[in-house]
This record gives structure tokens, sequence and C-alpha cells, in this order.
């Protein structure tokens, strides 16, 4: 509930401020005939001119400042920020992820539901991968060369990973123990988790920003 909420504050607030989701609305009020002389007392003295005039300045200052707001471009984000976010992917994921195996413990139980397969596995994986993406998130944070090399060392890490972790995962499937779901959903979890992490290290390889010498060495 907390997250929809957040999610339809900002979504709501991105439709009251954005130039092209705003609504204009013209207010008509209807009079019958017999009031034809109510409105043109009420109307006798209006300046229609310095009206128009009006409007049409406030109009034209408001379509300045949104095109002022649109042409704006936000600045990106420097390596030490991205290391932030970075850091709360890794250390995130290595809490949420083992945690939603002991949550959802019985779709990961053996067939006679005497063990729970997946459990110790899952968060060895996630301390090797906080182990190994220490390495960039430091490199990142200091603004040290060769950042985006080692960002791309660490994927070719997770995929050897996989293929050094294959082994064990056959030799579980081979014993008969636990059903086709439990690595199916244990699939899915590693996948997921990889995802999103290898998401944000491309985007981090897209980035322009690159090395500055600090000025005091």
């Amino acid at each position: 509930m907390l997250v929809k909420t957040m999610a339809l504050s900002q979504i709501g607030g991105y439709l009251k401020n954005n130039r092209w989701c705003k609504i204009y609305y013209d207010h008509t009020i209807e009079l019958d005939d017999e009031d034809d002389d109510w409105v043109e007392k009420q109307t006798k003295n209006v300046d229609y001119n310095k009206i128009k005039e009006k409007y049409a300045k406030e109009m034209e200052q408001d379509e300045q400042d949104d095109e002022d707001e649109y042409e704006t471009e936000k600045a990106p984000m420097t390596l030490p920020q991205l290391s932030i976010r970075l850091g709360i992917i890794i250390y995130g994921e290595l809490i949420l992820f083992p945690i939603l195996i002991q949550i959802f413990s019985n779709l990961f139980e053996s067939m006679d539901m005497q063990k729970v397969f997946a459990t110790k596995d899952i968060f060895v994986l996630c301390i090797f991968t906080a182990f190994i993406w220490t390495i960039p998130l430091f490199y990142m944070y200091y603004n040290q060369k060769a950042t985006k090399k080692i960002i791309a060392c660490c994927m070719i890490g997770e995929l050897i990973r996989i293929l050094v972790y294959l082994p064990s995962l056959m030799k579980y499937y081979n014993s008969h123990e636990y059903s086709i779901r439990v690595f199916i959903f244990f699939i899915l979890i590693d996948i997921i988790r990889l995802l999103i992490l290898f998401t944000f290290a491309i985007h981090v390889l897209k980035s322009e920003q690159e090395y500055t010498p600090n000025p005091r060495s």
C-alpha cells in the first residue's frame, strides 16, 4: 500500500506539472432571454480589449515558462552518484532475495518436505555478487580510472559464476529429491536478480561520465 501510494503521488505530480498533461476548459454560463437586460447592465462598462490583452500576456508568459521548463535538461549523474545507486542495488539484493526465499520456502521444499532447496545457495550467490561488485563500487565512488572496464569484468565474472554453479544445480536435479517447479522458481529468481544488476551496469557503461583527475594530485 505504501509503494502504491508513493507511485500514485509521483504520477499525480507528473500529470499536474507536465506541460502536455494540463487541461484547459471554458466555463459557459447559459442565461434565458429574459435575462438579457441584466447581462447588458453587468457588461456595460467592461473593457473587453483590456481583458483580452491581460489574458493574452498571461498565456504568453505561461507558454514561455513551459517552454523553458521543457527545454531544461537534467544534468547527467556523476560516477559517485551512480556508485550510491549501485551500492543500494548490490546490498539490497543481498538482504532481499534470501528473505524472499525464506518467506516462500514452501515453493522450494523437497518432495518429502524435509529439506529446503536454495536457502543456502541463493545467499552464497548474493555474497559472491556483493564481493566482486564492491570493487567497481569504490572505483566509481572515488572517480577512478578504468571504472567501466572493471564493471565489464564483473559482468563477465557473473557469467562465469553461472557456468561454475551449473554442475551443482544439475547434481540437485539428478538427485530427484526436488520437483522441477523448485528449479524453475530458483532460476527465475536468479535471472531477476542479475537482470536488475546488469540493467544498471549497462546504464553505467553507456554513461558519458568519464574519469576526471583530482586537481590536488
